[in-house]
């Protein structure tokens, strides 16, 4: 049977520590008052919520999954039930401006939640994370009339919210959609066309979805510079805020997948449905980053809360399942000994857990960044904010995505044969895992992103900021016991490849040898991930140490040991991409695509 899940409480606690969180958020005057006395019951109250009405749907929803007819999609009960409950619990608004009818937490709070929630429920979690970009979008970029019309019922959960952006023809290269907007005599617009991978685009759990929808004005520019974003709600919306008549708004199917089968991806038809623009003509596709960015740093975390899933029902197996005797054991001693003391599941379990903390770090560190170029009254520090979260998004998105995948895959390996049987639940969280790394940009984009756009930025002096900021770490690090300062050697050593190869890159682009970076970008990424993941672990050491010798707690000491392992046995793995990254195009392109 699956294990229960059971929020990390603790170690979400320490993450926010461990990236400065009340340092940094406290120095906006918004969230000066902040705090661990915030965030401790928070995360007790959400993981109440997530453990005893989440998780034991999870399965319902796995098996049943969202189902149609007539146009129509139905949820499983259960999840109607929960979202109801979910909204009325406050959960939808907790990290919306108070302005708007949020509860005014930082956006850096939505990390410990959304983990909890997602690792309880990943395709539950999709709905309201979704309409939280919405919100966003029409926050930053709306009329004060479509504001006041339209996010007072998604801020509250009444409603939800959604991105259309892919058609049939159109995927990743949004330039080529086709969906039209013909300009009314009442300033509305008239939305016709087909939009694909919408998720939540129909659904029975609110009586109201308020799709942002990209299209092009007839005489607009060719290509990206010509999508203009608008406000299309499934149902029209009435001068006292209730739910109209239809909006011609369609779903014609939804998708089979692998899985999150309770998130419902639907192929949406608009048929002269009525649309109001959001901003100006022809800037659509900025304004729909503002959903984008937050939307990539979010799926990162869901690889982050499948892997985190995944670990609690493998170390709960590992430590239940008796079979063989480890080595070096004796037959006396074998006769109480499950198979996590195997060396080779301690392996496996050791480096789920140690990225599962690097992850979230990372992931936390993102939001708190995200905070503070959204909300930092200081122009300098909200630079400094809008920078660090450009380089951060497309490794969170990226490395931890294609890890969650990974570990989700490890954990099932712990598990043997009973990981690949449906009742223990682990197969789930990697059939779900799986989309993380394709949706928002799939993260060979996101490894573009990093190499063309956020490698140069301002003369590649924002990358090399960011290295200091390692750099400053690990003299600190030297400064401290044997066992961090050994542990600075190794960053020290990675980080020195890493910014070899970064000068490499930039001297290739400046040569305008593009085909060898764009050969280049996966690894690469993937390297700078590693680097950071060593970053964040070394503070999380620092800290670990200090509060152990404060409070002499082995929680403490286990976190020691996971930066210890780290740094010697996942950092090294930074130089084996070293050479992939240098290597060029020249072998990529060397065989016939017939050939392959």
């Amino acid at each position: 049977m699956a294990v229960a899940y059971k929020a990390p409480i603790k170690d979400i606690v320490f993450g926010y520590e461990v990236v400065d969180t009340y340092d940094v958020i406290g120095k906006i005057p918004a969230f000066s008052d902040f705090t661990e006395n915030i965030v401790i019951p928070t995360m007790e109250e959400c993981a109440k919520f997530a453990e005893e009405v989440l998780a034991p749907i999870n399965a319902i929803g796995d098996q049943q999954g969202a189902t149609i007819e007539n146009g129509k999609v139905s949820m499983p009960p259960e999840f109607v039930d929960a979202y109801k409950r979910f909204a009325e619990a406050g959960w939808a608004s907790i990290s919306l401006p108070s302005e708007i009818g949020g509860g005014g937490m930082p956006i850096a709070l939505s990390g410990g939640t959304l983990e909890i929630l997602s690792s309880a429920n990943l395709a539950f979690g999709l709905a309201p994370g979704l309409s939280a970009g919405a919100i966003s979008a029409i926050n930053f970029h709306g009329s004060e009339e479509q504001k006041e019309k339209f996010l007072p019922k998604l801020v509250s959960g009444e409603w939800t919210g959604t991105m259309n952006l892919s058609e049939p023809q159109s995927g990743s290269d949004l330039g080529t959609i086709t969906t039209k907007a013909e300009p009314q005599d009442d300033g509305t617009y008239k939305i016709t066309g087909t939009k694909v991978w919408i998720t939540f685009g129909e659904h029975d759990m609110t009586d109201n979805i308020i799709h942002l929808v990209l299209a092009k004005v007839p005489g607009s520019p060719e290509g990206t510079k010509g999508i203009s974003m608008f406000i299309v709600p499934k149902m029209m919306v009435n001068e006292d805020g209730s739910s109209g008549q239809s909006n011609n708004v369609t779903c014609i199917s939804i998708e089979e997948k692998l899985g999150i089968h309770a998130s419902p991806t639907c192929v949406m038809e608009y048929n002269e449905s009525v649309g109001y623009l959001v901003g100006e003509e022809n800037r659509g596709l900025n304004y729909m980053f503002t959903m984008m960015n937050e939307a990539r740093v979010w799926v990162g975390g869901q690889g982050l809360a499948c892997a985190s899933g995944s670990l609690q029902g493998a170390a709960q197996y590992a430590r239940d399942r008796v079979q063989g005797r480890p080595v070096g054991m004796s037959k006396e001693d074998a006769k109480n000994s499950t198979i996590i003391d195997h060396a080779d599941v301690r392996r496996m379990l050791m480096t789920i857990k140690s990225y599962v903390d690097a992850m979230r770090y990372m992931m936390y560190d993102n939001q708190l960044m995200l905070d503070v170029e959204y909300f930092a009254e200081d122009e300098e520090m909200k630079a400094f904010g809008e920078e660090r979260c450009g380089i951060l998004t497309p490794i969170t998105k990226a490395w931890i995505s294609d890890l969650g995948v990974e570990l989700s895959s490890m954990a099932i390996q712990v598990y043997g044969g009973m990981g690949y049987v449906e009742e223990t639940g682990v197969a789930q969280y990697l059939r779900d895992s799986r989309i993380a790394p394709i949706y928002e940009g799939t993260n060979g984009i996101q490894a573009l992103d990093l190499m063309f756009r956020k490698l140069p930025l301002d003369n590649g002096q924002a990358m090399q900021r960011l290295l200091g900021d390692v750099n400053e770490l690990i003299e600190e690090m030297k400064k401290d016991d044997e066992v961090i300062s050994s542990m600075a050697e190794k960053l020290e050593k990675e980080v020195s490849t890493l910014s070899e190869v970064t000068l490499w890159l930039g001297g290739r682009m400046l040569e305008g040898e593009l085909v060898d970076a764009s050969a280049a970008a996966t690894p690469y990424l993937k390297m700078f991930g590693q680097v950071l993941g060593g970053y964040y672990m070394g503070k999380a050491a620092i800290l670990a140490n200090k509060k152990f010798k404060e409070t002499n707690d082995e929680f403490y000491t286990d976190k020691l040991t996971l930066s210890k392992f780290y740094m010697e046995q996942l950092l090294p793995l930074t130089s084996g991409y070293a050479s992939a990254v240098t290597a060029g195009k020249d072998d990529l392109y060397a065989m016939k695509a017939d050939n392959f």
